[in-house]
């Protein structure tokens, strides 16, 4: 670790060619149009002068004015200063520090393996399966609060609770922390109408922490500070700083959204050949929507698990996958605006019974992982190439047990015992 706080064992921030490229994928439409619109401007004045330039003056001309326009983009994005305006010819993608990435799956030897992988986002942690999380970390875990614990809610950073209306919009500004990232908006569904104080912190989402607290502490030894934190006792600047564990869904624990929400655009400015495969983001217009209700998904192989499924996206909805969730690992987009290489881990389910055994499963892979040096976790997802996929750091799980207390049911007291969960399929016929 240097004393700048740069961590010089893992590297995952975007290389110079990957940020040139990804400019120029974004912004060189419509650079071209500004430059050819300002060559045919200068045309009709040389014309009306009675003056004639040969047809390669004004191509030059046009392709000379795109160059500058697509400077001048550079210099008013954040960070513009690492941005080169010629890329190399590789996407750097080799870079000393990064997890190794999962190659391509092609299903034909002609399958444009090369274009997808050129278009795709460069996160080295969402390519290279779950292992890339084991190593030197510097972790916390964020879960939800109970809004009785916050004693002045007003003196919070961002509303994360709601007494009224089914959403809740929030406006995130992170450049008065320090952090180059551009405002962003978006919109928090609440359940039933309503954030009640029950909601917000639902005790089956905590009950596997101590156990994920534990194997993440065992990697680096004693720590001073805690891993466990309430999502009112974090703010941006501590989430830059270190490896994000967020336990729950957007609607009862606020930082999901509000990392999630840079990540998505990060896959999707410009679009990404690799999609992300599971969220809880929904479009609904102008803002983006984030619940607990629906689950997105987009991995291949999914029709085995779900037969009725052969849309390219799907949404799992609570009332028929009560038992599902999510895990997905990706860069952590605070710290990699400001220069460090930390991840960031979502865990949620449709309900809390999902999210709870969510904790468990990373708990589990992550011991997994550390008994075996070669073992590695990831779901392959499907592309914008319909014979190529691509292994991301994704798990779509379901919870198949529950462990049930004794309970006293018509005067008989009945003995603690195990319980199978029903599969999807029979939650589908209802």
């Amino acid at each position: 670790m240097r004393s700048d706080g740069r961590d010089l064992r893992r590297n995952y921030l975007m290389s110079r060619v990957e940020r040139a490229r990804r400019h120029i994928r974004t912004y060189f439409v419509r650079a071209l149009v500004a430059g050819t619109s300002g060559s045919a401007l200068v045309a009709g004045f040389v014309s009306a002068s009675g003056e004639t330039w040969p047809l390669l003056g004004y191509i030059g001309l046009a392709a000379g004015l795109t160059c500058v326009v697509l400077g001048g983009q550079a210099m008013t994005t954040p960070r513009y200063k690492y941005l080169p305006i010629i890329p190399g010819t590789s996407r750097g993608r080799k870079i000393l520090g990064r997890p190794p990435q999962l190659p391509l799956r092609a299903d034909a030897l002609r399958s444009p393996t090369k274009q997808v992988d050129a278009a795709r986002c460069d996160d080295p942690v969402y390519f290279a399966g779950l292992r890339a999380l084991i190593g030197p970390s510097c972790p916390i875990v964020v879960v939800p609060s109970n809004r009785r614990d916050v004693s002045k809610p007003h003196e919070v950073l961002f509303p994360l609770f709601s007494s009224a209306g089914t959403r809740s919009r929030v406006t995130v500004d992170l450049t008065k922390f320090g952090i180059p990232i551009k405002e962003y908006s978006f919109e928090r569904e609440l359940p039933e109408g309503v954030q009640d104080a029950d909601h917000t912190l639902a005790i089956k989402d905590l009950i596997y922490t101590p156990n994920l607290a534990a194997t993440l502490a065992m990697r680096d030894g004693p720590v001073t500070d805690p891993l466990l934190w309430p999502e009112h006792c974090v703010d941006p600047a501590l989430l830059s700083r270190h490896d994000v564990v967020v336990v729950g869904g957007p609607d009862t624990n606020f930082w999901h959204a509000a990392l999630f929400e840079p990540v998505f655009r990060t896959f999707n400015e410009p679009p990404s050949s690799v999609p992300l495969a599971l969220n809880l983001r929904r479009d609904n217009g102008t803002y983006p929507s984030y619940g607990s209700r629906s689950l997105a998904v987009r991995l291949e192989g999914l029709g085995e698990v779900l037969p009725h499924t052969r849309e390219e996206y799907v949404e799992l909805d609570e009332r028929l996958y009560p038992t599902y969730g999510m895990i997905l690992a990706c860069r952590n987009p605070f710290a990699a605006a400001v220069g460090l290489s930390r991840w960031c881990v979502f865990i949620a389910g449709t309900r809390s019974l999902g999210t709870s055994g969510g904790v468990l499963a990373l708990t589990m892979l992550f011991d997994q992982m550390n008994r075996s040096s070669g073992c590695n976790f990831s779901s392959l997802v499907r592309t914008t190439a319909p014979d190529v996929h691509a292994s991301a750091s994704a798990i779509l799980y379901r919870v198949s047990e529950v462990e049930r207390a004794m309970i006293a049911r018509e005067g008989t007291i009945h003995s603690r015992q195990r319980n199978s969960m029903a599969p999807a399929s029979v939650f589908h016929r209802g």
